[in-house]
């Protein structure tokens, strides 16, 4: 990143998260910062009580959540408003699976969840769920529809529909620089469940990973 990014993307936080997430990001980068390689700290979560703001629930009254189709999936693949890209399209071919909520015909958002709860984080980790959770990754809201709280009332209609299938709870996993998504997750109703931190230089990769028992599995996956 070039100087004039950084100034762009301090700029960003600083509108954001104020002076307080500000300092929280510069603490955090100079802290995992790594000689002669990289480093990284990825904060692990778990949802299972949603919970949406009651104007949400009384906005999307009339609203429909239902599981996408190939159809659909095409059809919002080739829409660039959709932000639905190609690595979308091949996971929902591989068994992923994406819950559209719908004002009508006009699309308000979507939440993806994996296929699998073998779960790559990053540089070849893969975290092993139990099988009563499944991976939430990737919200969407549509531009006119933001700001409006949708996004943990997607994640209290997917847990709605999943909990037929005997799985309870949602898993997800942010960057720590990433404040963002730290401020979704927390408002969603996401719990910090462990951290995960991760090393790499030229000729070694180390990982340490903490987090509830109950949260990881000892299944034996392929």
């Amino acid at each position: 990143m070039d100087l004039r990014s950084k100034i762009e993307n301090a700029r960003s936080i600083l509108r954001s998260h104020g002076l307080s997430g500000l300092l929280t990001h510069i603490t955090r980068r100079l802290v995992w910062s790594v000689r002669g390689g990289e480093g990284c700290r990825i904060f692990l979560y778990e949802l299972d009580t949603p919970r949406p703001r009651p104007e949400a629930l009384r906005a999307a009254a009339a609203h429909t959540f239902r599981f996408a189709t190939a159809e659909e999936i095409r059809a919002l693949h080739a829409d660039p408003a959709a932000e639905v890209v190609d690595q979308d399209v091949v996971a929902f071919e591989r068994g992923a699976r994406c819950l559209l909520q719908y004002d009508g015909d006009t699309l308000v958002g979507y939440t993806w969840l994996n296929a699998s709860p073998l779960i790559h984080v990053m540089w070849g980790m893969h975290f092993n769920l139990p099988d009563d959770t499944a991976y939430n990754y990737k919200g969407f809201t549509a531009r006119a529809y933001r700001g409006k709280g949708f996004q943990p009332l997607r994640h209290l209609k997917v847990l709605e529909h999943i909990r037929k299938e005997g799985q309870r709870r949602l898993f997800g996993y942010v960057d720590h620089l990433n404040l963002n998504s730290i401020k979704g997750v927390r408002k969603s109703g996401y719990r910090k469940v462990g951290v995960l931190r991760c090393v790499r230089k030229p000729k070694k990769v180390r990982f340490s990973l903490k987090v509830a028992s109950d949260v990881w599995s000892k299944t034996i996956r392929t």
